[in-house]
């Protein structure tokens, strides 16, 4: 049996089974700036038949995605300055999926600031094997979350504490959500659709950003959240 999903950019991702039974398909999503980590993560779920594999190179891709996919795990790019507010965003996807933290620079992250956001495990994927990597992702599926992989504990750096300093500190946890996808390019009505709001709500969140932050153009808000690792 071959089942065919689609991806991001259009092409579509086959699955076949081997199994002369039929098997419930898992929809994952593996959510990736690098196309070869994006690559690598896909090809190790679709060994499995179980799995049902596309991905996306942005938040805003993923949520656009998530809408008809429905995927029950998603595999995202966790980093110090952008991953608290990626997965505020991915939490809210519904029917709400197994949420997989990877992360590829472990010792300037705190996997406990990973779970905080929402993320049911985190995998700092330079230092795990195959068969832990897939052991992680199973078990986050199975419900048996939190769960914690590849990190050495004296050699993390709380994400929160960072959040508490610089001028993005004003903000509100929406507000930073806005910020971000503003610095992903995206317009007040494609802010809007993916957070749920209405273009006058988003409208006013872009007011409160240029009075709290001082910055007046649309240009000036994306340089900053570029500035400020939220983009």
């Amino acid at each position: 049996m071959a089942i065919a999903l689609p991806v991001n950019d259009g092409r579509q991702v086959s699955v076949t089974s081997t199994s002369r039974q039929p098997r419930s398909l898992l929809h994952a999503l593996v959510v990736h700036r690098a196309f070869i980590v994006r690559a690598g993560v896909s090809a190790l779920l679709a060994n499995d038949v179980s799995f049902g594999v596309a991905d996306a190179s942005s938040i805003h891709d993923a949520l656009r995605m998530s809408a008809t996919l429905h995927p029950q795990l998603v595999l995202f790019d966790f980093t110090q300055t952008e991953g608290p507010e990626a997965c505020r965003l991915l939490v809210g996807i519904w029917p709400r999926p197994t949420l997989v933290a990877l992360v590829t620079r472990p010792e300037t992250i705190h996997p406990q600031d990973c779970l905080a956001a929402g993320a049911d495990a985190v995998i700092a994927i330079d230092a795990v094997t195959q068969d832990a990597f897939l052991h992680v992702v199973q078990q986050a599926m199975a419900g048996a979350g939190p769960l914690v992989a590849g990190f050495r504990a004296s050699a993390a750096t709380p994400i929160d504490a960072m959040e508490a300093v610089g001028p993005l500190s004003v903000l509100t946890p929406r507000e930073r959500e806005v910020l971000y996808l503003i610095g992903e390019g995206l317009s007040n009505m494609e802010i809007a659709d993916t957070l749920f709001l209405s273009v006058k709500t988003v409208e006013a969140h872009r007011a409160n950003l240029s009075r709290k932050l001082n910055i007046r153009p649309r240009a000036g808000l994306i340089r900053l959240a570029m500035r400020g690792g939220l983009a």
